[in-house]
């Protein structure tokens, strides 16, 4: 591990290309950041609280960069300790350079370095500082808004309260055991026998739901796109198996970019649903809001599945999908294929392969004619080019549920052994359990596992 007491710095930002002048972020963060600062940028004033302060950059004899340090007074900062950025504009070289002045007066920041003082001060819990590397690797809205329900502490809250129940369950165990001299009872058998086995399913409905969907961040994603009315929410209700989407004759429906996990041939991956692509009339903001998100959730996909009504007399205008490169890889999919007749649909399918030059399927929601065909063109697509091979994402998920895993099961076992007059050994597995599921906040982590989630962040952050 790390020497936490020194001073680190790292660039924040993205590399400069060649040629390039673009605004780059230099952090730094321990107990000497103030001298790093004040020996890199001529300040207009010294640093004190937080806030920003302005100041040139003297690069060679002739070279001065105007920079902006935005500086945060330790404890209150993202790290805990003093924190400082220094914003500027410049070539990649000039960065370089100042990057290399910072380096004569602190250590190179390690990978996640930022964000592991961050979780050993206190400032988040180890589940924060996981969401927090999938927010900067997340390619889609739906895998972003993942991170980020886990960054809002929503797991660590309802585990949290869930151990607060056990230990009370735990306290007033023990203290019968203390006065079993005594004519006094603090909670009965099958008292404390329920509310264990409600602890427990509350658990059970973790795994099946909060923790399936944190998934999410790890998962490629595959984005139903086309034309307005084209069969896209249709297609998503019958491949995720419930309601997700409304369904309207209307054109326009679908506003928001919606999202649901599908289960196919040994793999999983993210469908979203969005706004058909269109004009949208001047004035409309809604609309305009709607587009926009569409936009950027297809251009986050791994895949396209462009959805063409086959009711349709011209597919070549069909397949288009504005506003997203050609090189985006894609299958289509002939929607609606129940409201054509037998004898036409081949030929209809042999229309739209003229036009589109990748991967056609056809299928109908209503009746589920092809639906089979359509996931076997996304496994394929997928697993092609490494779409869906990212195992080393789902590990950081993979520690929660076995983390809740071993509690669900010395929960069960505790229940057991109340039932059957056992308190201390009730006691002890419920002692087990409380213990267990305080590392999915910090708790009982030893510094393998933090080598390992902390291993995987960029430099910088």
């Amino acid at each position: 591990m790390y020497e936490l007491s020194e001073t680190i710095c790292a660039v924040s930002s993205a590399d400069v290309g060649a040629g390039e002048v673009c605004k780059s972020i230099l952090r730094i963060s321990g107990g000497d950041a103030r001298e790093v600062v004040g020996a890199v940028v001529d300040l207009k004033r010294e640093l004190e609280g937080r806030g920003i302060y302005r100041g040139v950059i003297g690069v060679g004899e002739f070279l001065r960069v105007d920079a902006e340090v935005y500086f945060f007074a330790g404890p209150a900062s993202y790290t805990g300790e003093d924190l400082a950025e220094v914003h500027f504009f410049a070539a990649g070289a000039v960065v370089e350079a100042v990057f290399g002045r910072m380096l004569e007066r602190c250590r190179m920041a390690g990978p996640g370095e930022f964000t592991l003082r961050a979780y050993l001060n206190g400032k988040i819990d180890l589940s924060q500082a996981e969401a927090v590397a999938e927010i900067v690797a997340g390619g889609n809205l739906a895998q972003v808004d993942a991170a980020q329900r886990l960054l809002a502490g929503k797991l660590c809250d309802t585990v949290g309260g869930l151990r607060e129940e056990i230990l009370d369950v735990l306290s007033l165990l023990e203290a019968g055991m203390d006065f079993s001299e005594e004519d006094i009872e603090f909670i009965s058998a099958d008292d404390a026998g329920g509310r264990i086995g409600k602890v427990r399913d509350e658990l059970e409905g973790i795994l099946g739901k909060a923790i399936r969907y944190e998934e999410a961040i790890s998962l490629p994603s595959v984005g139903l796109v086309g034309r307005p009315n084209a069969g896209k929410s249709s297609l998503l209700n019958r491949l995720v198996g419930s309601e997700r989407s409304i369904i309207s004759e209307q054109e326009g429906t679908t506003r928001d970019v919606l999202t649901g996990v599908v289960e196919f041939g040994g793999m999983r991956c993210v469908v979203f649903d969005c706004a058909g692509i269109e004009e949208v009339k001047a004035g409309n903001v809604i609309d305009e809001w709607a587009q926009e998100a569409a936009v950027e959730a297809i251009r986050g996909a791994e895949l396209l599945a462009v959805c063409v009504d086959m009711g349709r007399a011209d597919y070549a205008e069909a397949v288009e999908v504005p506003g997203v490169g050609v090189a985006k890889r894609r299958i289509v999919v002939g929607t609606k294929m129940d409201a054509v007749s037998e004898g036409e649909r081949e030929e209809r399918l042999g229309r739209l392969r003229e036009v589109c030059g990748c991967a056609v399927v056809g299928c109908s929601s209503v009746s589920g004619e092809g639906m089979e065909d359509v996931l076997k063109a996304v496994r394929g697509e997928l697993l092609a080019e490494g779409g869906a091979g990212r195992e080393d994402m789902v590990s950081i998920n993979e520690r929660h549920r076995q983390t809740v895993e071993k509690a669900v099961k010395a929960l069960g076992d505790a229940a057991d052994e109340i039932g059957s007059g056992n308190e201390e050994i009730c006691a002890m597995l419920l002692r087990d359990a409380y213990e267990v599921l305080g590392g999915i906040e910090r708790e009982d982590v030893d510094e393998g596992v933090l080598d390992r989630i902390f291993g995987r962040f960029c430099i910088g952050k």
